[in-house]
C-alpha cells in the first residue's frame, strides 16, 4: 500500500504542492532549451552553423536525461535519510542545475557552453528522476487519477509561466540591466521555491522504512521491472508522444504552408496559449473521472477526441478555425495524458517506483527525438510532383491521428492493479 495511504483524504490543493517540484523543474529546463541557449548559441556559434550546434545541445540533453533518470531513480529507491528517499536527490539536482546558469551566461565559446549544458542536464534529471516517484510513494491508488492531473497541470503551467517570463525578458535592450542576468535569476528562484513546496508537503510522508525490494541490486532491479507489460505501456507512450511532439515541432510551418496563415509565428503562439488553458481544465475532470472509472476508458476518450480534432485541423482556414481546433486538441491531450501517466504509477512496483518511472520516462525522451527526425521525410514529401506542396504536412497529420489511437489502443490489454482501498489507520509513519 502506497505510504500517503494513512491520510483519509488528500485535497486537490495538497496533490498540487506534491507536485510543484514538476512546475519548477519542467518550466526551468524548458525555458532555457527553448529561449535561453538559442540566445546564448548567437553569442558563441558561427551564424551559418547555429541551428546545429542547437541540435547538438538539444540531442545531448535528451541522452543526458536517458541515463540518469532511471539510475538515479532506482539509487532513490534503495537510499535512506533523516530526510527521506527522494528529498535529498531532488534538493542536491535542483541547487546545483540552478548555480549550472552562472556558467551559461560566462560561456566563452561552445566547448564550455557544452560541458556546462550537460552539467545542468545531469543535475536536472538527478532531481526529476526521483521526483517521478512521488506519486507513487505517497498517494493512494484510489487518488492517482487526480495526483497525475495536477502533475501533468504543473508541468503546463510551469512551462507557460517560465517561457514567457524567459521570453519577455532575455531580449531586453536599452536600459543599464543585464537582462540576460535578470532572466536566469528569477527562473534559478522560481526553480528553487517550487522544489520548496514539494519538499514540505513531502516531508510527513515520505517512505523511511526499508522494503524488502529494495534490498535488490541494480541488476536484478532493472531485469524485475522490464517485463511485457511494461514494453507495451512504454511502446503505448512513445507513439503518442511522438504525435504531440510531431504538431509541437512543425506547427508553425503547418499554420503557414498548409493552412495559409500570413502571421503564422503570432497565430501559432495564441493557439498554444488556448491549449494549455485547455488542457488545464481538462486534466482537472479526467483526474476527477478516471479516479472512478478506471485510467484506460478515460485514455481511450482521449485519443479519440485528439484522433478526431487533428483531422480536423486538416480543414483549417482561419486563424478563428485554427483556435476553435486547438481547444478541443487540447481538452483531448490534457485527458489523454492524465490518464496515461495515472497508469503508469499504478503499474509501477512498490518499493521501485524511482526506477520505473525513470525507465518510463525513455519513451517520453524517444517520442519527443522521434519528431524531431522527421523534418527530411516531410520535406521529400512536399517535392512529390503532382502532389499538393503540403502533402508532407497532410501525411504528418493524419499519421498523428493514427498513432493516437494506436497508443490507446496498446494500453487496453494491460493489468493494473486496480483501486487501493483508503487504511483505516490515519495515524501518521514513524519519523526517524
Amino acid at each position: 500500500m502506497a505510504q500517503g495511504a494513512w491520510v483519509e483524504k488528500w485535497s486537490q490543493w495538497d496533490l498540487l504542492k506534491l507536485n510543484s517540484f514538476s512546475f519548477g523543474i519542467t518550466g526551468f529546463i524548458l525555458a532555457i532549451d527553448t529561449v535561453v541557449l538559442p540566445v546564448i548559441v548567437l553569442t558563441v556559434a558561427p551564424e551559418e552553423f547555429k541551428n546545429t550546434y542547437l541540435a547538438v545541445l538539444g540531442i545531448s540533453g535528451l541522452l543526458m536525461a536517458a541515463m540518469v533518470q532511471p539510475t538515479i531513480g532506482r539509487i532513490s529507491d534503495r537510499y535512506q535519510s533523516r530526510l527521506g528517499r527522494r528529498v535529498p536527490f531532488i534538493l542536491w539536482g535542483a541547487t546545483f542545475a540552478a548555480v549550472g546558469l552562472v556558467g551559461i551566461r560566462l560561456a566563452p565559446n561552445f566547448g564550455v557552453l557544452f560541458a556546462v549544458w550537460i552539467f545542468i542536464q545531469a543535475n536536472v534529471n538527478i532531481a526529476y528522476g526521483p521526483g517521478l516517484a512521488l506519486i507513487r510513494d505517497c498517494v493512494p491508488l484510489d487518488r492517482i487519477g487526480m495526483a497525475s492531473s495536477m502533475k501533468i497541470l504543473s508541468d503546463a503551467i510551469g512551462a507557460a509561466v517560465m517561457i514567457a517570463i524567459a521570453g519577455a525578458l532575455i531580449g531586453k535592450t536599452g536600459s543599464s540591466i543585464d537582462w540576460e542576468w535578470l532572466t536566469l535569476g528569477i527562473l534559478a528562484f522560481l526553480l528553487m521555491v517550487a522544489i520548496s513546496v514539494t519538499t514540505v508537503q513531502i516531508s510527513r510522508w515520505e517512505l523511511t522504512t526499508p522494503l524488502n525490494s529494495q534490498r535488490r541490486d541494480i541488476e536484478s532491479s532493472f531485469r524485475s521491472v522490464l517485463n511485457p507489460q511494461l514494453g507495451l505501456f512504454l511502446v503505448s507512450r512513445l507513439i503518442m508522444i511522438t504525435a504531440i511532439s510531431s504538431f509541437q515541432t512543425y506547427g508553425l510551418f503547418f499554420l503557414r504552408d498548409s493552412v495559409g496563415l500570413d502571421n503564422a509565428a503570432e497565430a501559432l503562439g495564441r493557439m498554444i496559449l488556448v491549449i494549455g488553458g485547455a488542457l488545464a481544465i481538462a486534466v482537472y475532470l479526467a483526474g476527477l473521472v478516471s479516479d472512478r472509472l478506471g485510467r484506460k476508458p478515460v485514455a481511450m476518450v482521449g485519443a479519440i477526441g485528439a484522433a478526431v480534432s487533428t483531422l480536423w485541423m486538416l480543414t483549417a482556414d482561419s486563424s478563428l478555425e485554427v483556435l476553435i481546433i486547438a481547444s478541443v486538441i487540447g481538452a483531448s491531450i490534457g485527458v489523454l495524458l492524465s490518464a496515461n501517466w495515472a497508469l503508469a504509477n499504478e503499474l509501477a512496483e512498490e518499493g521501485q517506483a524511482g526506477l520505473y518511472m525513470g525507465i518510463v520516462n525513455f519513451a517520453t525522451i524517444g517520442g519527443a527525438a522521434s519528431a524531431k527526425l522527421l523534418g527530411p521525410g516531410i520535406d521529400a514529401l512536399n517535392r512529390i510532383p503532382g502532389r499538393p506542396d503540403d502533402f508532407g504536412y497532410q501525411v504528418l497529420t493524419a499519421g498523428a491521428a493514427g498513432f493516437f489511437i494506436l497508443g490507446a489502443v496498446l494500453l487496453m490489454p494491460l493489468k493494473t492493479t486496480g483501486r487501493e482501498p483508503i487504511s483505516s489507520d490515519t495515524s501518521p509513519p514513524p519519523v526517524p
